[in-house]
């Protein structure tokens, strides 16, 4: 028995995987890699996002960049680092304690991509990271690694997405540490466009200094067994972070998103936004946690989740949680599931719309909540279209 089915016979390991089933984590069926595998043959059409940057990692190795230029002058540095190389800061947030998924990841990454901001670095095009699978990944453990260090005063957007391109089950693990440097500004948006067997269990482990920002928009559109975790820190005095996330589940998929974060100075704030749309025998998981300390006075913290279920068969767990041990504080959670208003589709039906238009006009409203926040033009369009796609395919 290895140290990892271990810790999930403990009451913890229990607790933390009692919504989702950990048995693709603990088998032997997924095979890490023994050696970086390239793309086999040409590389297929990659969805466009204007104006970015872009780095593919391709079953687990980093491509050449794709997009001329160089941003070395904005300040931008990237290296790919092999395993036995370190850099400052890697390894710090996401330990082997971490859990399940930062255990996976170190155990397994073979490189590590560095993204170094320089103090007061600006790039003027968000960077995007493309990570992709194919056929010659099938039944592999796939475990890349990011590190983002942003120096003080530094500006960026990072556009993450996943797509698997293969027809079997790949087994992702994908980490990134974002070390926010004092009065850093990172936006970090997420998209996953797994295939429908993909298995991922991804995390993002965030650590702030003081007066920096961190916005996380988090997408999840496919996939039959997702965990999303998010793990962050507010370390300096006056830091803030905005962590929304919106998932689509239909057929039999199954998500789980976790987040935890943790107020550890005071003057921080954390404004929390998840969405969950559940279809067909769909299921959903949120479970949530901020923690405030003892010392963390004058916090500002608010956690919301909201899931529609749109068919009978549908399963939505949610567990807000708080834990305040300050007393000067304003902090709050809620969390609403439900199935679209009778009053709101009576409305909509009184004007004309048929029942399936009503439907998908009241599902995308409450979606747009989230995806009309994306910062980048390019991608906010895109996600657009893929949720509106998704819910066409909603039988009435």
């Amino acid at each position: 028995m290895n140290s990892l089915t271990q810790w999930l016979e403990t009451p913890t390991g229990r607790e933390s995987w009692k919504y989702s089933d950990p048995a693709p984590l603990t088998g032997d069926r997924f095979a890490p890699f023994a050696a970086p595998a390239p793309p086999a043959g040409d590389l297929p059409l990659l969805p466009a996002c204007a104006d970015s940057r872009r780095l593919v990692f391709w079953n687990e190795t980093c491509l050449a960049d794709e997009t001329a230029g160089d941003d070395r002058s904005s300040g931008m540095t990237i290296a790919a680092l092999t395993k036995d190389r370190a850099a400052p800061g890697l390894g710090t947030l996401a330990t082997d304690e971490s859990g399940t998924i930062a255990d996976l990841n170190n155990r397994n990454r073979q490189e590590t991509l560095h993204i170094h901001l320089e103090d007061g670095a600006a790039p003027d095009r968000p960077l995007e990271l493309v990570f992709v699978t194919d056929d010659r990944s099938s039944d592999r453990l796939v475990a890349p690694r990011v590190l983002i260090t942003a120096g003080g005063g530094s500006r960026a957007v990072i556009i993450e997405r996943h797509l698997d391109l293969g027809r079997d089950p790949v087994l992702n693990v994908p980490v990134v540490e974002v070390l926010c440097g004092p009065g850093s500004d990172i936006t970090h948006l997420k998209w996953l466009g797994n295939g429908p067997d993909a298995l991922h269990y991804g995390g993002t482990f965030v650590r702030q200094d003081e007066g920096s920002r961190y916005v996380s928009r988090e997408f999840v559109l496919a996939g039959h067994r997702v965990r999303r975790e998010m793990h962050l820190h507010l370390a300096g005095p006056g830091a803030s972070c905005i962590l929304a996330g919106l998932t689509l589940a239909s057929g039999l998929r199954h998500t789980d998103v976790r987040t935890r974060v943790y107020h550890d100075v005071p003057g921080c704030t954390t404004d929390e936004l998840y969405k969950g749309i559940l279809i067909d025998r769909g299921q959903s998981v949120f479970d949530g946690l901020i923690r405030v300390a003892p010392d963390a006075q004058q916090t500002g913290a608010y956690q919301t989740n909201r899931n529609l279920l749109l068919s009978d068969d549908a399963v939505s767990y949610s567990i807000p949680r708080l834990e305040i041990y300050a007393d000067d504080v304003k902090c709050s959670h809620g969390s609403t599931t439900g199935q679209l208003s009778a009053e709101e589709m009576f409305y909509l039906r009184s004007r004309g719309f048929d029942e399936m238009m009503a439907r998908r006009l009241l599902s995308y409203a409450f979606a747009s909540e989230v995806v009309d926040q994306v910062e980048h033009p390019g991608l906010r369009e895109e996600l657009t279209a893929s949720i509106q796609q998704i819910l066409d395919k909603v039988p009435s």
